[in-house]
């Protein structure tokens, strides 16, 4: 009785072990500010080439150019830029301008030295600072 307790207990704590760990992979991608992308990209472009990630930029002004629904523009800071494809799989948030604050979800193209983004999250710094000063 014991040693089949002892059986299906094992079993239990072995499937749940595996669950966590096939299930964690996808969740599971680097998240880099610009600066940090361009520094693995000087040290170790492999690491980035193809790979799932987010990266974290301000919208460089005079940068966005709109084909429907998908776009090209630049990502930057503090002097890095990184050039951005939108696929137009999702769409892009209101609050996507020249300026925002962005976050973009996608695959780096080493030979293109292009973003692919599925996903953009943007926030306009002056509208939520606008309505901080407002509750003050």
């Amino acid at each position: 009785m014991k040693v089949k307790l002892a059986a299906v207990i094992v079993s239990l704590v072995a499937g749940a072990i595996f669950l966590v760990v096939s299930s964690s992979g996808d969740a599971g991608h680097p998240h880099y500010q610009l600066t940090e992308f361009h520094e693995i990209l000087k040290e170790s472009p492999h690491k980035l080439n193809n790979r799932f990630m987010t990266v974290y930029g301000k919208v460089k002004e005079g940068t966005i150019t709109r084909q429907g629904v998908k776009a090209n523009f630049v990502i930057e800071q503090e002097g890095k830029e990184l050039a951005i494809f939108f696929t137009g799989k999702t769409l892009l948030p209101d609050t996507f301008k020249e300026g925002a604050d962005a976050t973009i979800d996608g695959t780096y193209d080493g030979q293109k030295r292009l973003f692919v983004a599925d996903k953009v999250m943007a926030k306009c710094a002056s509208k939520y600072k606008a309505i901080a000063e407002d509750q003050s």
